[in-house]
Order: structure tokens, then C-alpha cells, then sequence
């Protein structure tokens, strides 16, 4: 797949909080398991993203039949959790930054290629990772959506000044694999007998949009 990564005019440097009902105007984007349908799940998830230069923005909309996520630290294993998470590379090598993140807002995140020496970035500079989380129930479902805030800084071994322009190859994905119905939905299909979100080879390419034409809640009068 190809995603058109939408430029937002951001000029108060608003938090999650300022930006969350603003993004309602971008484009949304399904996750499905069409990876692996023979685990069937009623799991639902999409997402939005955009990016003002400096921070890529992205918001994920969570429908969970079951809650199990854990206040757990920086680094941890928040896949066990309802998770959502974001993988990108930004060159032609085999090395990517893999960002997940459980439905408290817990992150963590590491660089390398896929043969698993990865390894995890400082939690300070996971820190810089702005988000915000809300819940709700709805029936028997378990709703959640989080925003994503990540700067420029986050991506260490690159030194970004800024996305705009930036040509990348990436994935996004929901699990949870300590849940009593294990599920794993993906944006680009993933070819592989298993799970296993670790493929960079199939990820999708995104094109960061230059600032014109911009995407702001202006859209929506």
C-alpha cells in the first residue's frame, strides 16, 4: 500500500489534548486481519495521521471485545496489552523503529532489523512522546483511542530536522497477545504462517506531504 501523510497546521504547538477533536477531518485507515484470517477476532481498529514538520501525529480508534492492559513501565511488554503499534524505516537498509503502545498510554520502542537485535531507546527519549488515551464501553465492547504526538527527536539514529518531504517505508498494527482472544490486525498484509509484525519487508511506502496544501480543523467549517 501507498499513504499520502497530509502536512497540519499546528501553529500553537497544541498538546494531544488542543489537537484530539481536530484530527477528525483527516482520512481514516482500516486495520484488518486479512494476515490471518484463520484467528478470527471482533476486534476493530483504524487510524489517522498527519504531521506538522516537527511531530508525526497519529490517533487510533480501538473496538476490543476484553480489557487487559497493565500500568506497566517504559519498555515493557505492552504487546500483551490492547495494543497498538507503529513501525517505519527511513532508508533502504533493514532497520526500522518499532513504537507500540498499550491502552494506558505505556510505550516502548527500539531500532534494529528483524533478526532481534534490536535495541530500546532511553526512556527519556521515549518520553518525549506525547499522548493521550480515552476509553468507553459500548455493550459488551471495550472502546479505546489514543493520539500519538511523536517529535522529530524520537527517531535518534537519523537525525531528522524535519518529515516534511521525508519518503519512508512503514506498518501499523493492533494485537494483544495476552488476551484471551489473541488478535493481530494490520494496515499492509504481512505473508507469513504466523503472526509476526517484524517483516519490514512488507511494509507500505508513506510520502510526508510538503506544507502546502495543509489539513486543519478549518476544513470541517
Amino acid at each position: 500500500m501507498n499513504l499520502t501523510v497530509p502536512f497540519f497546521k499546528d501553529e500553537t504547538g497544541g498538546s494531544p489534548a488542543d489537537l484530539w477533536n481536530k484530527l477528525e477531518a483527516l482520512p481514516s485507515h482500516d486495520l484488518n486481519n486479512s494476515s490471518w484470517p484463520h484467528i478470527p477476532t471482533s476486534c476493530n481498529a483504524s487510524f489517522k495521521i498527519a504531521h506538522t514538520s516537527k511531530y508525526i501525529l497519529i490517533k487510533f480508534f480501538v473496538t476490543d471485545d476484553y480489557f487487559a492492559s497493565i500500568n506497566r513501565p517504559i519498555n515493557s511488554d505492552v504487546h500483551l496489552d490492547n495494543c497498538v503499534e507503529f513501525f517505519i524505516s527511513f532508508d533502504e537498509s533493514d532497520n526500522y523503529y518499532n513504537l507500540e503502545f498499550n491502552a494506558f498510554g505505556t510505550g516502548k520502542v527500539a531500532y534494529g532489523d528483524k533478526s532481534g537485535r534490536r535495541k530500546l531507546l532511553n526512556e527519556d527519549v521515549i518520553g518525549k512522546i506525547r499522548t493521550k488515551v480515552e476509553w468507553g464501553n459500548e455493550g459488551e465492547s471495550f472502546n479505546w483511542d489514543i493520539l500519538l504526538k511523536i517529535p522529530t527527536e524520537v527517531f535518534v539514529y537519523h537525525k531528522l530536522r524535519s518529515f516534511e518531504g521525508q519518503n519512508a517505508k512503514a506498518n501499523f498494527f493492533k494485537c494483544g497477545d495476552g488476551l484471551p482472544n489473541p488478535h493481530y490486525l494490520c494496515w499492509n498484509r504481512i505473508l507469513s504462517a504466523l503472526p509476526d509484525f517484524h517483516r519490514p519487508e512488507y511494509f507500505g511506502s508513506i510520502e510526508f506531504m510538503p506544507i502546502k496544501p495543509a489539513v486543519t480543523d478549518e476544513i470541517k467549517r
